[in-house]
């Protein structure tokens, strides 16, 4: 019994420690983004402004943390090409994920309306596709999941697929991440639609992560989420 309680004291004890982690790396963005809004006006006013402030930060912050907990060898922590591919299951259903949530969000046209910066379809495809997809990842799949792999014994099985411990970790904390949103001014509905699709979109990556040992995976899975997204709302606006 005594050990069945150790291990469990364990097993939460590494669990809130990594969302800690996380955690930690949002307010260093916080942080980072309240002092960039000292930067000259002219800058503070291009749309990919804030928006690469706070991804150069997370990613930089949570490549620290990597690096630190792993002494140098990232590979456990996904900075490899992995193995396994099956670009389908990748590609797929990360694009539909973008396309349900738009379709939801189309339902709330006037409280899905945020603060956000109009980017041009350049901007979009390096900012919002491919920037924010990589910083993202590293911080949810990067840190916290693969921060947590020794737990991979723990979980459960949907539809005969197996979600572990770290891969719904990872998860949650990417969809509750975009709770952040209430801030710009989108309305409860849409933000809370946007955390439960965030979330399993970060399902669909961080079981592909966890299959191939790859960041690789889950970044293509939430590029093609965002590209879904934007694709929809062209052909629905």
């Amino acid at each position: 019994m005594n050990s069945l309680k150790s291990r469990s004291l364990k097993v939460t004890g590494r669990v809130l420690f990594a969302i800690l982690m996380g955690i930690f790396v949002l307010n260093a963005v916080g942080i980072v983004v309240s002092i960039s809004s000292r930067l000259p006006t002219p800058l503070q006013s291009q749309p990919w402004s804030v928006g690469f402030v706070s991804h150069t930060t997370m990613w930089a912050v949570s490549l620290i943390l990597i690096m630190f907990l792993s002494r140098g060898k990232v590979r456990s922590f996904g900075f490899c090409l992995g193995r396994n591919y099956k670009m389908a299951w990748i590609l797929i259903p990360g694009a539909a994920v973008g396309v349900a949530l738009t379709a939801v969000l189309h339902l709330f046209p006037e409280g899905s309306r945020a603060s956000q910066p109009e980017y041009s379809f350049v901007q979009t495809v390096i900012f919002a596709w491919v920037y924010a997809s990589v910083s993202e990842e590293l911080l949810t799949r990067g840190l916290i999941q693969s921060f947590l792999a020794p737990l991979t014994e723990y979980g459960f099985a949907v539809f005969g697929i197996r979600i572990s411990l770290p891969v719904l970790t990872g998860a949650l904390f990417f969809g509750l991440m975009h709770a952040a949103l209430l801030t710009t001014g989108m309305g409860l509905l849409p933000v809370m639609s946007i955390v439960v699709f965030a979330a399993v979109l970060g399902l669909i990556a961080g079981y592909h992560k966890e299959q191939t040992g790859s960041l690789i995976p889950a970044m293509l899975v939430h590029a093609f989420g965002n590209i879904g997204g934007y694709c929809t709302k062209l052909l629905i606006s």
